[in-house]
Parts: C-alpha cells; structure tokens; sequence
C-alpha cells in the first residue's frame, strides 16, 4: 500500500468511527448519527439540559420574559425541520461511503469524492446550528447570557451520577450512607 492510501484509510477509519465529530463542538443540536426519527437536541447547552427555556429554575436565574421564552421557541422550531434534514443529509452521504470504504478494492477517487460529500453535508449541519445558537443568542441579554453560559458550565463539571431530576443546577445528590463497621453489625 502506498503512503496515500495508507492516509486514505487512516482518515476513513477516524471518519466512520468518529461521526459524533459533526456533533462535538460545544452544544449541539442535533442526536449522534445513526438515530433515524429522533428529533434535535435543544441548542446551546449539553443535552441533558435540554430546553432549557423550558426549565423553571433555569427561566428564573435569567430572569427570561414570556416574550422572551416564546422567541427562543419560535426560534427552535423554525430551525428544527431544517435541521432534521441536514442530520439526514449527512446520514444518506455516509451511508454511501459505508460500501464505497468496504469494497474489496476500494476506488480512492469515489472515496475522496464522497468523503467530500460527507464533509460538505456536516458543514451545512454545523452551520444552521450556529446560525440557530446565534439567532436564540441574540434574544438574550450580555448579562443573561453569561448566566446561561456558568449553567452549563456548572452542569458539565457536576458528573451526571451526582445530579438527580429536579435538582436545583450545581446542586450533587447525597452520598449514600456509609456501610456501619463491620463491630456495630454484631
């Protein structure tokens, strides 16, 4: 094999096992690949704290308005369709790399056309998902969204183990009483 093709496959390998890429840079909108008929993620935070437009703990640090809340809605469902068909472009063009990667000899100038295909329908993701991020943004003010962002950086630093449904944010469940001594058992 040729150095070429040996990088060729390199980056095919990190391509098909590292899809959640197109989904890494920090809040996402959208589920991991390969997850037909699940609907985006809520935008700009991790995902477990969803809409968090919707969380009233989360309103009321903010101090978010009903105008304001029904903006950021608004905002998500006019991209969410959208954004539902770009997750699938980028599923349709990886399922045509899939055989193209898998054949016995594989052609390096179909793989590199698709892979660009790939790419290029990632991008488009990545992109109405920021434009989306930006526009929700733009409905908050600097205060505000500072706010939000100590939210999710407080959620991200608390392992999920230690956070419980309905806990205020920040907040880690109770450690589990210690096992008595093994003399106290008697």
């Amino acid at each position: 094999m040729t150095n070429t093709t040996k990088t060729v496959f390199a980056f095919l390998a990190i391509l098909l096992l590292c899809p959640a890429l197109a989904f890494a840079q920090g809040p996402a909108s959208t589920p991991p690949p390969h997850q037909p008929g699940v609907a985006p993620r809520a935008p700009m935070g991790p995902p477990e704290l969803g809409k968090w437009w919707k969380n009233s703990e989360v309103v009321a640090k903010l101090q978010l308005s009903d105008a304001q809340i029904k903006q950021i809605e608004d905002t998500f469902l006019d991209y969410r369709l959208k954004l539902i068909d770009l997750h699938a472009e980028v599923e349709r063009q990886e399922t045509r790399l899939q055989p193209l990667i898998e054949a016995d000899q594989p052609d390096e100038a179909k793989v590199g056309a698709q892979i660009d295909l790939v790419i290029a329908a990632r991008g488009k993701l990545e992109k109405a998902n920021t434009m989306m991020m930006l526009a929700i943004r733009k409905v908050l003010s600097v205060e505000q969204w500072k706010k939000l962002q100590s939210i999710q950086q407080e959620r991200m630093r608390t392992p999920r183990a230690l956070r419980r449904p309905g806990m205020p944010e920040g907040a880690r469940a109770p450690h589990p009483p210690e096992a008595p001594p093994p003399d106290a058992m008697d």
